[in-house]
């Protein structure tokens, strides 16, 4: 594996890292456009 491989890698891990905090930990799971998490469901 040569360096341009490891940088590619790295970058696809800390995407992906990035993406499931911010879907996950930073809105506890709610989901887009929803800061009460009750957009899922309809009244």
């Amino acid at each position: 594996m040569g360096i341009k491989d490891i940088i590619i890698a790295a970058v696809i891990l800390i995407g992906a890292a990035y993406i499931l905090y911010r879907s996950v930990w930073k809105k506890k799971g709610h989901c887009h456009g929803c800061g009460d998490g009750g957009c899922c469901e309809k009244k």
